[in-house]
């Protein structure tokens, strides 16, 4: 019991500096392009594959950042797949950690970049979305969850403490329920040289969390994981990110981008299950 609350609390509070950092950017652009500054479309032009660029950083708060600016409307569908796919979490430090890994970790970093820019672009290509659908608060908001304080940077504040809170909770939860069930338990649900394995591996990927990245990268290493579930898991891995699109964006259209990473990060596991192993 204690040692799942100080687990979810060190998960949580390592993100916790990028989360207020980018929240305290987003409401200074957001007065910036109020004012009708050309700033937005400047950092626009990186797009997807400034986005899974930057996603290959394995810090967990990236995955917040950009899922709290698609939130407020600054970036592309498009941008933020390229970011979810190409996210690594701890998974390369793991792997990272073996010497005779190297080369698989760079192979790794090469197939993530891959697929998400041509994810991403495919995406941007088919589904339009409004550019600047600005939801995030300026200076001067006094709506209630800004508590009615003028100062930017008190706003950021509050807004980084109350998504720390939800994040921290709901970590918290799901680290009961992966405590009922142990490692090994974990990838003897997974299988073993089936099909099916990166389809499992992609939905242990897909929990919010730092744990299921480097189960994964661990997995892969003690051979209980082919090369295609591992590669379907890291690519599903989101670290917290899917948690703040449930707190920012309605449930039915984070569900729909969950469903659009799955399935990505599954047909991508499945090629190289069939073609690799």
């Amino acid at each position: 019991m204690a040692e799942i609350l100080i687990d979810s609390f060190q998960d949580v509070i390592k993100v916790v500096p990028v989360l207020y950092l980018i929240i305290l950017v987003s409401d200074w652009t957001t007065r910036k392009i109020q004012k009708g500054s050309p700033l937005f479309s400047r950092l626009s032009r990186l797009d997807v594959p400034g986005g899974a660029v930057l996603g290959i950083i394995p810090q967990c708060g990236i995955s917040v950042a950009f899922a709290k600016l698609y939130g407020n409307g600054y970036i592309s569908l498009g941008m933020l797949i390229a970011v979810f796919l190409s996210g690594s979490d701890e998974a390369l430090i793991i792997i990272g950690a073996h010497p005779d890994k190297l080369p698989l970790m760079v192979q790794i970093i090469g197939i993530k970049l891959v697929v998400g820019i041509a994810a991403g672009i495919l995406i941007n290509l088919v589904v339009k979305e409004k550019r600047n659908r600005l939801k995030g608060c300026g200076l001067d908001c006094d709506c209630p969850k800004c508590g009615k304080h003028k100062n930017w940077i008190v706003n950021s504040v509050i807004h980084t403490l109350k998504l720390t809170l939800f994040l921290y909770v709901t970590v918290l939860i799901i680290g009961f329920g992966v405590n009922q069930f142990s490692e090994e338990g974990i990838y003897t649900l997974l299988g073993r040289d089936t099909f099916l394995q990166p389809v499992l591996a992609a939905l242990i990927g897909m929990i919010p969390s730092c744990f299921s990245s480097i189960l994964i990268a661990e997995g892969f290493i003690k051979g209980a994981l082919g090369f295609g579930a591992m590669i379907s898991g890291l690519l599903a891995n989101t670290g917290f990110g899917v948690l703040v699109l449930f707190r920012e964006l309605p449930v039915k259209k984070t569900l729909l981008i969950i469903l659009l990473l799955q399935s990505i990060s599954i047909l991508v596991g499945e090629i190289f299950y069939f073609t690799i192993g």
